[in-house]
This record gives structure tokens, C-alpha cells and sequence, in this order.
């Protein structure tokens, strides 16, 4: 009896092994196959070519009015890198801004006009909007500020001046930001003149931090909080701007 006893002890000793040896190579396994922490929650991003800052706390307000279709869950390296002409990127809130970043935002070297309706109409249902963007190669570059319908500030150089509306704000002042007339060109500058421009380009993050979120300064907590949703930006239905 106590043979028997001892050989069913060893068996069963020995499947306990080898199941806790195969368990182990299992979670070995799916651990070399997930990318390092480092991958998913990134310390920094990169300053993207163009973002809005909303202020908002209502993720869902914003996806709306967005007209976003197919929403999905999408960590913010995954967000600030998505490609495809039709797709965004709407952040969690963060210290009581929303970032909206993808290649579907407006360009306004490509329409300045679309842009200007685009971002009155936003702002009309959402308040106080801001639009940056920049291509530091040209030395583009825009700063939006709106409100509730209204832009209060903007400006736009892509190789001319596009658009210039509103008084320059104090921040442009203190970061030493030089604006020129509408249709002012490139040719007809001097060398100083070309000099700032590439300031301007620069100097779009920090304009953006003093106006709300600089996307390049944020750290990896936040990141690692909360995600943010992805998904095709279908536009709704137009309103009249100039009601």
C-alpha cells in the first residue's frame, strides 16, 4: 500500500512540474512578445504638424461635433502617429484641454477659407477652440484662437500671409512673434524678415503652452492614465457661419 501510495505521489509530482514548467514558458512567451513598457507609455511625443486644443472636459461633445465615426480605444503613441487623410485622434482631457490631432485637420495653405469655417464652426458648439500648425521645413506656420463662433485671433503664413485677423496677444509679444499684412509674399522680404519666420515656426509650441498644452510637454503619466479614441472624421452637416 505504501508503494503504491509513494508511485501515485511521484506522478502526480511529476505532472505538477511539468504543467508549472509549461505555465512558465507560456508567460515567458507572451512576455518577449509584448512590446516594453517604454513602447506603450512613451516618456514624450512629438510636436505633431497640427492640433487643435478644446477646452473641454466632454471627450463625447467633442467626438460629435467632430462628426468621428468608428470610434475606437488608442493609446496616444498609437494616436499621434494614425495616417489616412480621414482619420483623428481626440485625447482624454488633460489640466481642462482635449487635444484633436490627424491628418484630417484643415491645412490652410491647402484653404484657408475651409479652415476658417471649420474652426467657427467647432468653436460655435464647442466653445473655446485653438488650432496650431507648422511645417518647419517652409517655415509654415498658423495660430487660431476662437470663441463660441468668433475667431478672436489668427494668423497664417504659408509663403504669403494668408490670414491675419484679430490684435496679436500678449504671448506673440513676449515670444517675439512677427506677423505680416495679407498678401504679403516671401519676395518680399529681407534676410531678417526670412529669420523670423523660422522663429515663428519655432516658436509655435511655446505659444501653445502659454494659450493652453504644449502636445511635446506632456510626461508619461499621462499617458499612462488614459487613453484616447480614434476613428474617420465624417463632418456633419454644415451650419451658416454668418448667421
Amino acid at each position: 500500500m505504501l508503494g503504491l501510495f509513494l508511485g501515485i505521489l511521484l506522478v502526480s509530482g511529476g505532472f505538477y512540474l511539468m504543467t508549472r514548467k509549461q505555465i512558465l514558458a507560456i508567460k515567458h512567451e507572451k512576455a518577449m512578445s509584448r512590446p516594453p513598457l517604454e513602447e506603450l507609455i512613451p516618456s514624450s511625443l512629438d510636436l505633431p504638424e497640427q492640433w487643435l486644443a478644446i477646452r473641454s472636459g466632454n471627450v463625447a461633445a467633442v467626438q460629435e461635433t467632430l462628426g468621428l465615426s468608428n470610434p475606437r480605444r488608442c493609446t496616444w503613441k498609437d494616436g499621434f502617429a494614425i495616417s489616412g487623410v480621414e482619420r483623428l485622434f481626440i485625447s482624454p482631457p488633460v489640466n481642462g484641454w482635449i487635444l484633436v490631432v490627424g491628418p484630417a485637420l484643415p491645412a490652410p495653405e491647402e484653404d484657408v477659407d475651409f479652415c476658417f469655417h471649420f474652426l467657427s464652426h467647432i468653436s460655435k458648439r464647442l466653445g473655446h477652440v485653438q488650432f496650431f500648425s507648422l511645417n518647419s521645413a517652409l517655415s509654415h506656420h498658423c495660430w487660431v484662437r476662437a470663441h463660441t463662433g468668433r475667431i478672436e485671433r489668427a494668423y497664417a503664413w504659408c509663403g504669403e500671409t494668408l490670414w491675419n485677423q484679430g490684435k496679436a496677444t500678449p504671448e506673440e509679444s513676449v515670444l517675439g512673434m512677427k506677423c505680416h499684412d495679407y498678401g504679403t509674399t516671401v519676395e518680399e522680404l529681407d534676410f531678417q524678415q526670412v529669420n523670423h519666420l523660422n522663429e515663428n515656426t519655432a516658436n509655435i509650441s511655446q505659444l501653445a503652452a502659454r494659450w493652453s498644452l504644449n502636445p511635446a510637454a506632456l510626461k508619461s503619466d499621462v499617458f499612462a492614465k488614459s487613453a484616447g479614441i480614434t476613428g474617420e472624421l465624417f463632418p456633419a452637416a454644415s451650419e451658416t457661419e454668418t448667421e
